[in-house]
């Protein structure tokens, strides 16, 4: 890649409010997807969520989700220490396709654009697909079948690199298990939009660009 080239991917998006608005609209898309195939196999993918008289388990399991955010954190920014070659070629990656796409984009823009993705994947994989699939095949087995199977689709659909498929199916065991021992969505969704939210502001500072990388 010449100078040339590497300055102008390091440049941020010229559109990076109709970004946001296409990410926002995609996540949401998702969103509306969980809630129709759910309405129509008799399956309500928000587990847990706004019951009545819960208010105060819904705001600990939202507040758990929030501790929760760290431990990905901790990993994210580990992931962008470790030398290894894998790793230095997925921080490029996803550093100059975030510049791309949300450079220039304000803090209030990536907060609404991670709620958006946590909202809407956590929806689909978590409320649809693994609670979904847990409730048909049913105990013993259910749990871990919906889990796998929900893990497994995150990380291909966020298929950028094989590195990154990985550790996103990583990131879809771990949120699929905080499902799994809070017993609510609240607490993945909150876990993914806060998570999202620091990695985005995290990537996308400048100070934290490749010249550390190599």
């Amino acid at each position: 890649m010449s100078q040339n080239d590497t300055t102008a991917s390091q440049q941020p998006s010229p559109t990076p409010g109709l970004h946001v608005l296409l990410a926002v609209g995609f996540e949401g898309s998702l969103a509306l997807l969980a809630l129709g195939i759910g309405w129509l196999c008799g399956h309500w993918p928000l587990v847990n969520m706004f019951q009545p008289d819960g208010l105060k388990g819904e705001c600990i399991a939202a507040a758990i989700g929030l501790a929760a955010s760290i431990p990905p954190i901790v990993a994210l920014w580990m992931v962008d220490y470790l030398p290894w070659a894998a790793l230095q070629h997925l921080r490029h990656l996803v550093r100059d396709l975030l510049k791309t796409w949300l450079g220039g984009a304000s803090a209030g823009q990536l907060a609404l654009v991670a709620l958006a993705a946590g909202v809407g994947e956590e929806f689909l994989f978590r409320g649809l697909i693994q609670a979904g699939l847990a409730r048909w095949i049913g105990p013993p087995l259910g749990d871990g079948v919906g889990l796998a199977v929900a893990s497994l689709l995150f990380g291909v659909c966020h298929w950028l690199s094989t590195t990154y498929a990985v550790l996103a199916t990583g990131a879809g065991l771990y949120f699929g298990l905080l499902m799994l021992v809070s017993g609510s969505l609240w607490t993945p969704l909150v876990a993914h939009a806060v998570y999202d939210f620091i990695a985005l502001m995290y990537l996308l500072d400048a100070r934290h660009g490749s010249a550390r990388v190599g």
